[in-house]
């Protein structure tokens, strides 16, 4: 009996040792296909990152031309604007002079005619032409009321609203 139990416990720990193998054998080979997968996944993230960097080192050389061209543009723009307001003060200052001499020409040429008006004004006897005025009235009564009645069309005409 003791023979038997040798032989099961022999047995049992053949069959434990057997186990044990085939399960470390196993275990072996799921620990490698592990570590097989992990170097892909590692290939595969190390290529990915590459490739990532690479596609961010060509924006940002990208970006940086862009952005290289886009300060030229506005340098270009500053200084076609610099010389456009330039060209725009020097023509106003030349309008403005033009337009100064023209308004003290103007303004002394007024003086004149007002000087001209009112000298005239102050010869004209105001009584005396009305007299003439109604004396002529009295003696062509006719073409007096043809006369007031043309000047009174005018003043109509030239006063009515206009659609």
């Amino acid at each position: 009996m003791t023979a038997k139990k040798e032989q099961s416990v022999e047995e049992a720990i053949d069959q434990v040792a057997e186990a044990s193998g085939s399960g470390l054998d196993t275990v072996k080979e799921a620990l490698a296909k592990a570590q097989q997968a992990m170097e892909h996944a590692r290939v595969a993230m190390q290529d990915t990152y590459g490739k990532a960097r690479e596609r961010a080192r060509d924006a940002a050389e990208r970006s940086r031309v862009y952005l290289e061209d886009a300060k030229q543009y506005l340098a270009e723009a500053r200084e076609r604007s610099t010389v456009l307001a330039a060209k725009t003060r020097e023509q106003a200052e030349v309008l403005y002079a033009k337009s100064r001499e023209q308004y003290e020409a103007l303004a002394d040429r007024s003086r004149e005619l007002y000087g001209k008006v009112r000298d005239r004004v102050a010869e004209v006897d105001f009584k005396q032409r009305g007299d003439q005025v109604m004396e002529y009235i009295k003696t062509n009564p006719g073409k007096s009321v043809l006369i007031a009645l043309a000047a009174g069309f005018l003043v109509g005409y030239l006063s009515r609203p206009r659609d």
